[in-house]
């Protein structure tokens, strides 16, 4: 790709649309999150109803929807960099919405997979897209916190899913039952479906009350992105990346390795809390997620500010700074917590290293934003989401049940603690060794960016 100086000097929206953008996008990013993972509230009563094995829910919650989601994330990330990223915004929340009303009114398996296909590759849609407008909207010393706010609503979407789900579930079951023309009566786990996926059509629509920002920070001024085969992006992004290798795999490493912490807690802790103090689901799904919940809201509020203030310090690698300085002090906390008896040090213990550490997908993506020209910004999010992220969050799980099984005889504390204790220093180290090479990538990158603040 030819670097040719491309600066626009149009001035960013007014903070009010901007942040008004932001809120929007969260929103849907927390009604995804809830989409995602209502399925895993109703395991029994699906499975009783059509007949299924547990391998075969497990691809319902597993393959079916990583899969697609990998997929149709990668065409996503092109076409975010090609098209109305407020149109493609719109369509994926529509297609994940109405697959999600689909799973209620499935009649088999088979239905109900091509349903939860359908959700996935909604989804998809959503995080590409968004993360090129928000770098949009906002100048460079203000990005770290708009990203913040908008992974917010994974975080609550997250804990929600339960708190809220739990709600919805209980209530259909205490209802009189709906029956439908054509399909009859409903099973109460369809009427869960039907409730929880019908809003979101009419949702989507709030995405066209903020506008469609201008392209800032293109490397080459003329505009051939529509010209291009769908995934020539991804060919001139490994050339783009090559230039700046170091950059790229020490962030990839240190990011995807910082994934397998949070990703194998996420799976773990409960198991933990139910073995080790003897609490009960409703008792663990309460205080662990309100501990997830405010943690990482407040984590990544705060990280967000600090980073943007470094930023303006003159600290162009102020992403990875924080995030291994992160690290480092997380690693004490969490083995002390996942290695305590004592539930309330385990849980004010865990709240404290999340706060820490939860704000990950804001520290990636801001950091590879600030480095990446406009006409590669969804390309990509999206690789790093199906390649680093999935690899991280894929193995985190696995480790822990491998370490636990072979070397603690299935003491999943010590497991969790060898976990942090090994994968904290080293993901340190490695995003250290990114200090100078995102201090040269995001100082070049300034040179072609509109912001006046920093474009030389």
């Amino acid at each position: 790709m030819p670097e040719t100086l491309s600066v626009n000097r149009q001035p960013y929206p007014a903070p009010s649309v901007a942040w008004r953008a932001t809120l929007i996008l969260s929103l849907l990013y927390w009604l995804s999150i809830l989409d995602r993972f209502i399925i895993a509230l109703m395991v029994d009563p699906i499975k009783n109803d059509l007949q299924i094995t547990d391998l075969q829910f497990g691809l319902l919650q597993g393959l079916a929807f990583t899969f697609t989601y990998s997929i149709f994330g990668l065409i996503a990330g092109s076409l975010a960099d090609r098209y109305s990223r407020r149109w493609i915004i719109f369509f994926s929340v529509s297609v994940w919405s109405l697959a999600t009303a689909a799973c209620g009114i499935a009649q088999s398996f088979l239905q109900l997979l091509f349903a939860r296909v359908g959700v996935g590759a909604g989804e998809a849609g959503l995080n590409p897209n968004a993360n090129s407008m928000l770098t949009d909207l906002f100048p460079r010393d203000r990005l770290a916190s708009a990203l913040a706010v908008y992974t917010i609503g994974a975080t609550i979407g997250s804990g929600m899913a339960y708190l809220l789900g739990g709600i919805i579930v209980d209530l259909v079951a205490n209802s009189d039952p709906i029956v439908l023309p054509f399909i009859g009566e409903l099973r109460p786990w369809q009427t869960v479906f039907l409730i929880v996926g019908i809003p979101g059509a009419f949702l989507s629509l709030l995405i066209f009350t903020i506008p469609e920002p201008v392209r800032r920070g293109r490397l080459s001024e003329s505009d051939n992105t529509k010209r291009r085969n769908l995934f020539s992006s991804y060919g001139e992004l490994l050339k783009f990346m090559a230039t700046r290798k170091r950059f790229f795999a020490c962030h990839y490493t240190g990011f995807a390795i910082a994934s397998v912490i949070l990703a194998s807690g996420g799976m773990w802790y409960p198991a933990y809390m139910s073995r080790n103090f003897g609490w009960s689901a409703s008792q663990i799904g309460l205080t662990l997620g309100l501990v997830l919940i405010a943690a990482g809201i407040s984590g990544k509020l705060l990280s967000g500010y600090i980073m943007d203030a470094m930023y303006r310090r003159g600290y162009r690698d102020a992403q990875l700074r924080w995030y291994a300085g992160c690290l480092i002090v997380a690693a004490p906390i969490g083995i002390i917590a996942t290695t305590s008896d004592n539930p309330w040090v385990f849980l004010s213990g865990i709240g404290v290293f999340l706060l820490l550490l939860a704000p990950l997908p804001a520290c990636y993506s801001a950091a590879l934003n600030l480095v990446t020209p406009n006409e590669l910004r969804g390309t990509g999010i999206a690789f790093f989401g199906v390649t680093g992220g999935l690899i991280g969050m894929a193995a985190g799980p696995i480790v822990v049940a491998a370490i636990s099984d072979q070397l603690f005889g299935s003491n999943l504390g010590l497991a969790m603690a060898t976990t942090i204790g090994f994968c904290c220093p080293i993901a340190a180290y490695i995003l250290y060794l990114g200090f100078a090479p995102m201090r040269e990538a995001v100082t070049e990158a300034d040179g072609w960016n509109d912001d006046p603040a920093t474009a030389s």
